[in-house]
């Protein structure tokens, strides 16, 4: 093989990868950072939310409060959860909600995947939610309100690695939720 062959090979060759590579270097490869290790050392940093003493998260102007803590566990200042979140199936935690709502006489119920993702995280993961305004935020599929539209043994679970909704759980397995409250502001 002669010099002028080898070089029109090798042009070739780069004229085939030219595209590739210019694809490739406008990707970004790198992960998010974790949102614990991101906001811990910003404590006044809640994402738009105002936070009560007693537990509730709000974002100015909606009408829906968050439970800070998930179902199961209590807001302790400063910014802490104690007791263990319940892992219940879909019907028992649809169920735990209305009986709360109930008992206490206020519109409480878990939330829309809409809601969620309006809470979630773009900038970090693991889990995409502001630790500052949910201490005990943790990285799981937490039971939406929603179900599968066709079938009626799925419901709609929201993964908090990346903020993800899917509707294909199988209602009977337990995971965690948060409780809404909707009401006036505080």
């Amino acid at each position: 093989m002669t010099i002028a062959q080898i070089m029109r090979s090798n042009y070739r060759f780069l004229c085939f990868l030219f595209p590739f590579v210019l694809a490739l270097s406008n990707c970004d490869f790198r992960t998010p950072p974790n949102c614990l290790v991101l906001l811990q050392d910003r404590p006044a940093q809640l994402s738009g939310f105002s936070v009560s003493e007693e537990g509730l998260a709000n974002k100015p102007g909606s009408p829906l409060y968050w439970s800070r803590c998930p179902a199961g566990m209590q807001y302790t200042n400063p910014n802490t959860c104690s007791g263990i979140p319940l892992f219940l199936s879909f019907d028992q935690a649809i169920s735990y909600a209305q009986d709360i709502s109930e008992k206490s006489g206020q519109r409480i119920r878990l939330p829309l995947i809409d809601e969620l993702e309006d809470i979630t995280e773009n900038s970090c993961i693991n889990p995409s939610l502001n630790t500052n305004v949910f201490p005990a935020a943790s990285t799981d599929n937490f039971w939406t309100s929603e179900q599968h539209s066709f079938r009626d043994n799925l419901a709609c679970a929201f993964y908090t690695y990346q903020g993800l909704a899917s509707c294909l759980e199988v209602k009977s397995t337990e995971h965690p939720f948060m409780l809404v409250i909707e009401r006036d502001s505080f």
